[in-house]
């Protein structure tokens, strides 16, 4: 059986590795190489976890011997790395490794193994000929069998999550030249996109350092590296959803007013902006999420970039993914979700999720019944899960039960009504102090 190691005649062209010459034909300055050369064969090309070695058997025939092998290793990459791979790769074959000796010899040589390490792009590891062949009723053609050594990139099993890329807004053009409103957009795409990756629910996909990661790609394309190492080359993903930003205004608003009865004057500042987020399937270029929101803070207070971020992460993950309840210790309940994606003394509804619903028209799942039980605040985060005391509960709850977080959102309409009838009853209570003023 012969065998060929890629790696093993990279760093040394001229150097014929056949074990069973080191002994009886080559000096012992040669076989000191020689048994450099071995070691470095027997060496994993790569410590990396995302690269292995898989072995198969593969066969191929042709007009001469080295086009059987070349059939043979287009069959064996195609098992590893899927058809499409290796159809890229017998093309290149075929018109790199150039059959110069149609003779055995030929594929024994170092010339013939580095042709087919460059033109795989280090797919082939090595290769064992077990068997080679005259086919009389194929026209006298050359059958091989190879075992076959193929590098194979193990892909991140959080690939296997819903896989979503953020890009970068979008701005109205009444501020598109606003370099406030630049950064403001700027910076919240990316804290957006740092939100979604916290919650550990998505496989969440750079679209911002192409560049970067290209150039790292062609390192490792141009040479220096084992070869196992170029496995990772043509290994990009797709998005399966798109996080679409638009920001429509952003501004400050300064307002000033004179208090009641004095000269004062006080100044209300508010940073604001209105903010659209639509999550687009990119298969169908289907809308899958969409909403449009006004963000207001003070900024003595905080950023608004923060707080524009935070909402519309939560809301993002809330309509997909929402926080899921993991264990339960009396009033103590241990979330599925941390980092910057929870905030202490923030508080959620307690939602019990019950039977699958489908729409009367559509027929389509409408997702699961929803029925609020109590009120949760977050006490503790960690950077996977997040603690909250129960604050109040409307029935007995336990693991078994599917429980999820809802965020307590504002009502802007009760918002207001709250504060017209606080004014009200100042002025009432203004009105009231100055009848008892002049009764007495």
């Amino acid at each position: 059986m012969e065998h060929y190691h890629i790696a093993m005649f990279k760093p040394f062209a001229a150097f014929k590795c056949w074990s069973f010459q080191l002994a009886s034909r080559v000096t012992m300055v040669a076989a000191f190489v020689g048994m450099i050369v071995m070691f470095m064969a027997m060496t994993p090309p790569s410590a990396s976890a995302n690269i292995k070695l898989v072995e198969v058997q593969a066969e191929g025939i042709g007009t001469t011997q080295r086009d059987a092998i070349l059939d043979a290793l287009k069959t064996a990459v195609g098992q590893i790395n899927g058809m499409d791979i290796s159809s890229q790769t017998i093309s290149r074959l075929a018109t790199q490794v150039i059959d110069t000796d149609q003779y055995t010899e030929f594929t024994a040589s170092t010339e013939f193994v580095e042709d087919i390490s460059s033109a795989t792009s280090g797919q082939i590891d090595s290769f064992d000929i077990i068997s080679s062949r005259v086919r009389p009723d194929f026209n006298n053609a050359i059958e091989v069998v190879l075992r076959v050594k193929v590098a194979k990139y193990v892909a991140s099993k959080q690939l296997n999550r819903l896989r979503m890329s953020v890009y970068d807004p979008y701005l109205d053009a009444s501020i598109a030249s606003d370099p406030d409103a630049i950064r403001f957009a700027r910076s919240l795409r990316r804290k957006v996109e740092d939100y979604l990756t916290q919650t550990r629910r998505f496989a969440m996909l750079d679209r911002q350092m192409l560049t970067d990661t290209q150039d790292e790609l062609n390192l490792i394309a141009n040479g220096g590296m084992p070869t196992s190492e170029l496995a990772r080359l043509g290994q990009r993903v797709g998005s399966d959803y798109l996080v679409m930003i638009t920001v429509y205004k952003h501004g400050r608003i300064v307002n000033d007013r004179q208090l009641l009865g004095t000269t004062a004057i006080k100044r209300d500042v508010i940073d604001m902006a209105e903010v659209s987020v639509r999550i687009i399937d990119v298969a169908t270029s289907q809308i899958k999420y969409a909403k449009n929101q006004i963000f207001q803070v003070d900024p003595a207070k905080a950023a608004l970039d923060e707080h524009a971020s935070f909402q519309l992460g939560q809301f993002i993950s809330n309509a997909i993914y929402p926080a899921k309840i993991v264990a339960i210790d009396g009033a103590v309940l241990t979330i599925g979700q941390g980092g910057d994606t929870m905030q202490n003394g923030a508080e959620y509804h307690i939602v019990l999720q019950g039977e699958r619903l489908a729409d009367p028209y559509t027929k389509e799942s409408i997702g699961r019944k929803e029925t609020i039980i109590g009120i949760a605040r977050i006490t503790r985060v960690q950077s996977k899960q997040s603690t909250a005391e129960i604050i109040s509960l409307d029935m007995n709850i336990s693991a078994e039960s599917s429980l999820i977080l809802r965020p307590i959102y504002a009502d802007p309409l009760v918002e207001a009504a709250d504060a017209a009838q606080k004014m009200n009853d100042a002025k009432s209570k203004i009105q009231d102090q100055k009848n008892n003023f002049f009764e007495e």
